[in-house]
This record gives structure tokens, C-alpha cells and sequence, in this order.
């Protein structure tokens, strides 16, 4: 009986194809609209949380600014010592520090022959240790490390490129950094890090141009507090560190904080007093991001779901439509013995029908949408010419929505075909036969 009721509403869909298919349309649309919403979603995010990979999921970044819930970091105060940096290694959560020193260039140079030179524009070099690599999740393509206070350098593949594609810069060349105080030194290059594929919150130091060793390029220092005007501290604007594991990154913050805002800490004799210290960690980042693009998300989700709502309206209208139209068929179908049971589950499974073949068609018409809507994303990050971000947006589909949208579909379809299959059901045989 099931059976024969199943193919009655084939029957009842079949001979009105078009109203059928117009229904179809909005639940079609509704489900695919969440689809592309979720995957478009859930591809960006990913894509952001990518772009926003500052360093490995231990490392954490120090320096002084606005703290709270919400911190912002300075980069204008040199506060950090030697001192600050060693008794921040000797905590007990802290695997690894790298103080980094700025130091801005004015010119890069190279020799042409003997006494020809080039010259280029120079950028931002930062001194820093080999644990700058290992937290910024940095690697080397070819070379060696630097070694400290030797005249040594790594360079990115920008760098290595800046004298021309033609003749870049090897392992092994030698070229002259003269800082915008006028001192040239001379810098071996000693190895080339890797092409990197995004940028990061922290701009050029997280992918850095020119890395050198602290000894002979860093020499920022300021007077002791102590008094003695012969004594030179040197010191650092950021330091960044990695936690022993990712299960105590938060210990690892605390007891920077701890140590810092204590009386033991030279930077907190040499920070401005409206300033205060800030540790941004690796998670702290991801779960802010998360954040803003989850209300972003579920803002949108919201419009898709009206059009789901839409096309439950659409089906619930076809299915008053045709209890109306079929009321003498109702009618003879219950003199010759039909239930009202018969009847309900006739124009139930109808409905059911077009919301489990809605919710089909509208998954395979976002699953192939989501390629358009990711492909376009795409195409505006080139057009921005990489001013935003760098890299590719990937289609990550989330299964779960899939199977979401399908059983949405199907109860959309139950739900709306509920009241005119009650109508249906409730019809007096007699009052039916006689409908014009």
C-alpha cells in the first residue's frame, strides 16, 4: 500500500511539472545557498587563520603596548635587555628566547668588477638568533645559519633577487649594508630562506628580508638606570619565545608577565609607565580570527536560511494548490474504501518528495557553486596584487552541511506539507464528490 501510495505522488508531481519545478527552484536555492555560505565560510577561514599563522603553535611574541582582553602591540619602546632575555630563558614553561634587534638600512650594495658597484634601495634587517627561524616557522632553501659575531647574513628570495632575476644573489656572495647612520659593513651571505606563501599580522618580521646575527650589526644601547653613565645596556624592542609544549603556552605567558611586571625586570625600569608589557601567543591569534569569522558566518548563514524558509512557503503553497484542484479525486478516492490515513500520507510523501529531491540537487548545486564563489575570492585577492594577502583560498567542504541541508530539505518538505495533507485527510467523501 506504501508502494502504491509513493507512485500516486510521483503521478500527482508528474502532472503538474511545472509548479513542481518552480517549487523545486527554492528549495534548490535555500539549500545551495547554505552550502556555499558553510564551504565559502569554512575556506576563508582556514585561508585567514593561514594568512595569520604569525609563528609555530608554542611561539608568542613580547613586547609593550596596550594590554587587557584585547592586547595591541608597540613596536616604538626599547625596553628589553640581555639581562630580561636570560632570566626569560630560565623559566620553567620557556624552551627557547629570540630577542630582535631592528636595524634600517639605507642602501644595499654589491660590487660589479673592481670598481663599478650596484646599489638598491635598502628595508629593515633584523638581529636576531637561530631561534628566530624555529618560531617563525621559517626555513632555509639552501645554506647555513649565520653565526654570531661573524659578518654573516641570511636573505629571503626577494632579497636575493633585488640586483636582478637574471643575477640573483647566491650562497657564498658577498654585499655591503650601509645603515641610515652611514656605517657600511660587509655581510656574507651564508644562506636563503624559503619562498613564503602567506604574510602575516607582524608585516616584514614575519617575513624578514635580512637576518643577521646581534654581534657586529645590532648596537642599540641606553644608559644604565643604576646611574653609572659608563655602563651600556643593549636592548631590544620585541623579544619572541617558545613555550616547552603547547599544553603550557598559557603557563609560559603567565610567568613573563609575572617576571616582567616585577620589580627583578629591567624592562620595567625602562618602559614608559602608560605602556604595558604584552605577550600575543600563536592561539590567542587563531581564536580571535576564529571569532570575527564565525559572526561573519553565521550572519550569512541567516540570509541562506530564509531561503530555505522561502521554498518551505513555495511547497506548502503547491500543496494547497493541489488538495484544492484533487478535491473530487479525494473525494472518489475515499468512496472506494481510501483512509484518511491513505489520504495524509499521499500528499505528505509528495511533499516529502520535493523537499528530499530539493535538498539533493540543491547539495550538488553548492558543492559546485562553492568552486565559483572560491574561485572569485581568489581572483580579488590577485587583483589586489597581494596588498592584503598572499596565496590561494582552498575549497574545504564540510560534510556535516551536507547531511544538514539533505534532512533540512526532507523535514522542510514534511512541515510544510503537514496542514494541506490535514485539509486533504479531513474532507467529507460526500462534500468532495460534489466540489466544482
Amino acid at each position: 500500500m506504501i508502494t502504491d501510495i509513493f507512485v500516486m505522488a510521483l503521478a500527482a508531481m508528474k502532472s503538474y511539472k511545472v509548479r513542481t519545478f518552480l517549487t523545486l527552484i527554492g528549495v534548490i536555492i535555500g539549500v545551495a545557498s547554505v552550502i556555499m555560505v558553510t564551504t565559502a565560510g569554512g575556506s576563508v577561514s582556514s585561508f585567514v587563520a593561514e594568512q595569520f599563522n604569525v609563528f609555530n603553535p608554542t611561539g608568542m611574541v613580547i613586547g609593550t603596548g596596550t594590554g587587557g582582553d584585547t592586547p595591541q602591540l608597540s613596536m616604538r619602546s626599547v625596553v628589553f635587555t640581555t639581562n630580561d632575555v636570560e632570566k626569560i630563558q630560565n623559566l620553567p614553561s620557556i624552551k627557547a628566547v629570540a630577542p630582535v634587534g631592528i636595524v634600517p638600512l639605507n642602501k644595499i650594495l654589491k660590487r660589479d668588477g673592481f670598481l663599478k658597484w650596484e646599489s638598491r634601495p635598502g628595508e629593515t634587517m633584523y638581529a636576531s638568533t637561530p631561534d628566530l627561524l624555529t618560531i617563525f616557522n621559517l626555513d632555509l632553501e639552501e645554506g647555513t645559519m649565520f653565526e654570531e659575531g661573524k659578518n654573516e647574513v641570511i636573505i629571503s628570495k626577494n632579497v636575493a633577487e633585488i640586483f636582478g632575476q637574471d643575477k640573483p644573489l647566491q650562497v657564498g656572495d658577498t654585499i655591503y649594508l650601509r645603515r641610515v647612520d652611514g656605517k657600511t659593513l660587509t655581510a656574507k651571505v651564508v644562506g636563503i630562506l624559503k619562498e613564503s606563501k602567506t604574510t602575516t599580522m607582524l608585516g616584514a618580521m614575519g617575513n624578514p628580508g635580512i637576518i643577521c646575527p646581534i654581534k657586529p650589526y645590532y648596537s642599540t644601547y641606553f644608559g644604565s638606570n643604576a646611574g653609572t653613565i659608563l655602563k651600556r645596556v643593549v636592548a631590544y624592542t620585541v623579544l619572541l619565545a617558545e613555550a616547552t609544549d603547547t599544553k603550557h603556552v598559557q603557563d609560559a605567558q603567565n610567568q613573563i608577565l609575572k617576571y616582567l611586571d616585577s620589580g627583578g625586570s629591567d624592562a620595567s625600569k625602562y618602559k614608559d609607565q602608560s605602556l604595558d608589557f604584552v605577550v600575543i601567543t600563536q592561539q590567542y591569534i587563531l581564536v580571535r580570527i576564529e571569532q570575527v569569522v564565525n559572526v561573519i558566518r553565521v550572519y550569512i548563514t541567516a540570509i541562506a536560511l530564509i531561503s530555505l524558509l522561502i521554498g518551505a512557503i513555495g511547497i506548502a503553497n503547491i500543496m494547497f494548490a493541489t488538495v484544492t484542484e484533487r478535491t473530487r479525486e479525494i473525494g472518489t478516492m475515499m468512496a472506494i474504501g481510501a483512509k484518511r490515513r491513505d489520504i495524509l500520507q499521499l500528499f505528505l510523501y509528495q511533499s516529502m518528495i520535493i523537499g528530499l529531491l530539493g535538498g539533493l540537487l540543491g547539495c550538488i548545486t553548492g558543492a559546485s557553486g562553492s568552486w565559483f564563489v572560491v574561485d572569485l575570492l581568489n581572483r580579488s585577492i590577485q587583483n589586489l596584487g597581494g596588498a592584503i594577502a598572499t596565496g590561494t583560498i582552498n575549497v574545504i567542504y564540510a560534510p556535516e552541511w551536507f547531511l544538514i541541508a539533505s534532512i533540512v530539505g526532507i523535514l522542510i518538505g514534511v512541515a510544510a506539507g503537514v496542514l494541506p495533507a490535514r485539509k486533504a485527510a479531513k474532507m467529507d467523501p460526500v462534500e468532495a464528490l460534489r466540489y466544482e
